[in-house]
């Protein structure tokens, strides 16, 4: 990088000045040391700015699944599959908190907790080890805590920021679990036939196989993905890519619906979680670009029986989004989860819609049976309790969303909030005072 003339310098203060309102005297006698001052607080700011920018986040769409297993003598083996384009580089620092209590325990003075292998590159799987022996007293950790209370870290890769956080889970200490209580797998994971038979056949086997290895799962997806765009380059017309504005998103409507009535009310919306996903449940591409992403509405399920907050992430709503310039064209399509369909057609699905976005939930691509769909969804994992009322709750959080959501899409800035319609109740207009919804994604 070539250095700092006198004119560059000149450029920056300019623009520090228009942005913080600061004067830093310009027409003062030029000090050297003092401006150099001014050069190097400007590249700290603007450097850290792009760094931040550049690293692993979930408000950039960046995805993982994180889980852990305490391996005894305060040593934890942290899981987790990155299912970004980026390396994830978790820092070496982390909060034990207590999940009724939500506080933190304090670690032993003057101890540091160890981690080996904090580094996840993108697309793959890794195991994180931490090492809390030296800096927690373990006697106390592994003494079993009353009321289905249980312990949880909080890991970051950028000093706990928003986004850039995450919550997993850990048990320190044996429970009096009956394994009865568990249901075993209802069924297994196999393609809806009633979908898969609405897509070409040439996409239907990457819809009809399912695989847990991360490095098939990938290649597979690439193979797909190529598939698609031959298909699609042989077609007359363009194919619109979702968007997913970060600034339009789910909303608090001010009152609090009730999804569970075994959790307390101040709870209810932690049942419930948002995400912006490149993949559905089974962690097939949603479009026909990798990049293409939809705003999910998921329901949380317990991780054991008399959980009373969820745990289990499943996908319910899936919501498209397409700027409404590049939709008004008849030749132009959506292509979702293997099916191509004008916008004429997607009209009956259409839930929100303003100056700048349409909004289209797609849930009926991705499952024809909720019942079904939810089990096998459940069937997939070995930490989810399921029985009629967990049933019950998920069914309550899809009621109340498939009825509400085109009434609590809006936009965070609210500069943006004068033109917004909600195609439910255009007449209820959205406050800007609202916030999202949902409580912080455990895996995301």
């Amino acid at each position: 990088m070539d250095s700092l003339n006198r004119t560059n310098l000149q450029n920056i203060i300019n623009i520090f000045e228009k942005k913080t309102g600061v004067d830093l005297g310009k027409k003062k006698r030029f000090h050297p040391f003092k401006m150099t001052l001014v050069t190097v607080a400007l590249i700290i700011c603007f450097g850290s700015t792009a760094f931040a920018v550049s690293l692993f986040s979930s408000l950039s769409g960046d995805d993982l699944e994180i889980s852990a297993v305490y391996e005894g003598n305060g040593v934890v083996s942290v899981r987790v599959e990155n299912k970004s384009d980026k390396e994830l580089h978790f820092q070496p620092v982390l909060k034990l908190m207590q999940w009724k209590t939500g506080e933190e325990i304090e670690p032993l003075t003057g101890k540091d907790v160890s981690f080996n292998n904090t580094s996840i590159p993108a697309h793959s799987s890794g195991t994180m080890l931490i090492d809390l022996s030296e800096a927690y007293d373990i006697t106390l950790l592994e003494t079993p805590l009353a009321d289905n209370d249980w312990y949880f870290f909080i890991l970051t890769n950028n000093h706990f920021a928003f986004g850039q956080d995450w919550m997993c889970s850990v048990d320190f200490a044996e429970y009096d679990i009956i394994p009865t209580e568990y249901p075993t797998p209802i069924m297994p994971v196999e393609a809806d036939a009633n979908l898969v038979a609405e897509i070409p056949e040439e996409l239907r086997p990457y819809f009809e196989s399912y695989t847990t290895d991360p490095s098939e799962r990938n290649a597979l997806s690439e193979e797909y993905l190529a598939l698609c765009q031959k298909l699609l380059d042989q077609m007359d017309g363009m194919v619109v890519p979702a968007v997913s504005p970060m600034d339009l998103t789910v909303i608090d409507s001010g009152q609090t619906p009730v999804f569970d009535t075994s959790v307390p009310m101040d709870m209810q919306l932690q049942l419930t979680g948002l995400h912006r996903r490149t993949t559905d449940g089974y962690d097939k591409k949603i479009g026909s670009f990798d990049t293409e992403q939809a705003l999910v509405l998921s329901a949380y399920i317990p991780q054991r029986k008399g959980d009373i907050d969820g745990g289990v992430d499943v996908p319910l709503i899936y919501v498209f989004t397409y700027e409404k310039s590049q939709i008004a064209t008849p030749k132009n399509y959506a292509f979702i989860r293997g099916r191509l369909m004008t916008f004429e057609q997607m009209e009956q699905y259409k839930i929100y819609e303003d100056e700048w976005y349409v909004c289209y939930d797609a849930s009926h691509l991705f499952y024809s049976d909720l019942r079904s769909y939810v089990e096998s969804m459940v069937s997939q994992r070995t930490d989810a309790y399921f029985d009629e009322q967990v049933w019950e709750r998920v069914q309550n959080i899809y009621s109340y969303y498939k009825k509400n959501l085109g009434t609590l899409l809006g936009y965070r800035d609210s500069g943006m909030f004068q033109t917004e319609t909600c195609l439910d109740n255009p007449e209820n207009p959205v406050s800007e005072q609202n916030y999202p919804v949902g409580k912080p994604n455990w895996n995301d």
